[in-house]
């Protein structure tokens, strides 16, 4: 059996054009006219042609891929997040290696040093749970490109990506407030982090400016069994909320799940929100509320923000934020004035 790869040159003996047309149109580059480049892309499916990725990074000193770290995978924030990454990179024309940290520092830095290993231009990196401080000058020094996304270790020591939750939880709160709501509690996630800080400050500052009175706070595991075990502790609370506003769409949904199977109906003995948006949202019972941050478009700007830093270098560290929308849906809609 021939295993033999396809050259350039026989593409373009096939496709009645130059080598050189062909490698631009492998590029994706736009100087190609339109009529040419669906003939070249025709007659290299025909032949089965693929990219000699090796050559490319020999000629050009690059690998041509970014590895990507996310926390976690039982959120599906993260998959919308990557397809804006992905989305970028392709016009970028460079693969991207995912992984997950599962929120642990040993597993993140044995995934760096693969990423390091296997010569990846840059990292797009969601850091771990009790993430050293100094990894992102460690980063540098290895002559990686670097963009936090979503959390940050660091005083603005890398280029940024993510959302103003603060803001999103102050638009959650007035939401609530204006349906009468004057308790209202916070279900978070137990790990120590900038997502979690900047989410609790923004809880504080937004219950004192709306004249509420926070409730209690309580945590629960990231997954579904922790987040519907978390409404025994919500109805425990001796504050008594009538909403309650979670860390993100996940823990909303295993909630409402836990209060129905309490015998408390969300959106009617209490009102649930969410943070993050997520076609989940839209699925659970009844519909969830949910402050949208658009995970995709924060993936898209982390990776521009990458491909930035890769083209140069040296440039000021930059910060990218999404600003959040709320979407009201039946679990907080109830009118209780």
């Amino acid at each position: 059996m021939d295993h033999r790869k396809v050259t350039l040159l026989e593409v373009a003996r096939a496709a009645g054009v130059s080598r050189a047309t062909v490698s631009l149109v492998v590029r994706k580059s736009p100087l190609v006219a339109e009529d040419t480049r669906k003939k070249v892309e025709r007659v290299m499916a025909e032949l089965d042609y693929v990219r000699d990725l090796g050559a490319a990074r020999l000629r050009s000193n690059s690998s041509h891929t970014i590895g990507v770290i996310v926390p976690n995978l039982v959120n599906s924030f993260f998959t919308e997040f990557l397809a804006g990454v992905e989305r970028v990179m392709e016009e970028e024309d460079r693969v991207v290696l995912l992984a997950n940290s599962q929120d642990d520092t040993t597993r993140q830095n044995a995934i760096l040093q693969r990423f390091r290993g296997h010569g990846v231009d840059g990292v797009i990196l969601c850091p771990a749970e009790e993430t050293d401080p100094d990894l992102p000058e460690r980063l540098q020094k290895w002559g990686l490109a670097v963009v936090q996304t979503l959390r940050e270790v660091g005083t603005s020591a890398t280029d940024y990506a993510g959302a103003d939750y603060a803001a999103g939880i102050l638009l959650a709160i007035q939401h609530l407030v204006g349906q009468g709501h004057r308790r209202i509690a916070f279900l978070s996630v137990p790990a120590r982090t900038s997502a979690r800080e900047e989410r609790l400050d923004g809880v504080t500052e937004a219950l004192a400016l709306c004249g509420a009175e926070n409730a209690g706070i309580i945590e629960a595991e990231l997954s579904w069994k922790g987040s519907e075990q978390s409404a025994a502790q919500v109805l425990a609370l001796p504050g008594k909320p009538t909403a309650v506003l979670c860390f993100n769409d996940i823990l909303a949904a295993g909630l409402m799940l836990g209060l129905r199977r309490a015998g408390c109906e969300p959106g009617r003995d209490i009102a649930v929100i969410g943070l993050d948006g997520l076609p989940l949202a839209e699925l659970t019972y009844p519909p969830l509320t949910s402050v949208a941050v658009d995970p995709a478009r924060i993936g898209e700007m982390a990776a521009r923000l990458l491909a930035r830093r890769l083209v140069c270098p040296g440039i000021q560290v930059e910060r990218s934020i999404v600003e959040p929308r709320l979407i009201i849906r039946a679990s907080s809609a109830l009118n209780m004035a």
